[in-house]
């Protein structure tokens, strides 16, 4: 699978790029049942953005800082956007749920890598 994974890189994450795109754009976000889970949207800002990362490094595999500015610029983007999507609004702390999904991910590989450099 993960070799599958290396060598289909920019269509999953091009795949992944136009899903989470669709999600963040849609004129009436998702609802969750009746038992609203306090700030379950910063999860998943968090967690979609740890999705992303990890797709871009499989694609492209940019050095990291210029994955988190990508990263950290879409996100901005897509809040801009959502200002002007009737029933949706821009967020700062999504931005911050954003960055700090994608800085996870990177923080992920580092140690990852660390720990097999050891081995």
């Amino acid at each position: 699978m993960i070799e599958w994974l290396k060598g289909h890189g920019r269509l999953v994450f091009g795949l992944i790029f136009v899903v989470v795109s669709g999600l963040f754009l849609m004129q009436s976000p998702p609802t969750v049942s009746v038992n609203h889970i306090p700030h379950l949207d910063k999860l998943v800002h968090f967690a979609l953005f740890f999705v992303l990362a990890a797709s871009l490094h499989l694609a492209f595999a940019p050095p990291v800082w210029l994955g988190m500015l990508l990263l950290i610029a879409y996100g901005i983007t897509i809040e801009v956007i959502q200002h002007f999507i009737p029933g949706r609004g821009a967020e700062v702390m999504d931005v911050v749920a954003d960055t700090l999904g994608a800085g996870a991910f990177y923080a992920a590989l580092w140690g990852f890598r660390r720990l097999r450099s050891r081995a």
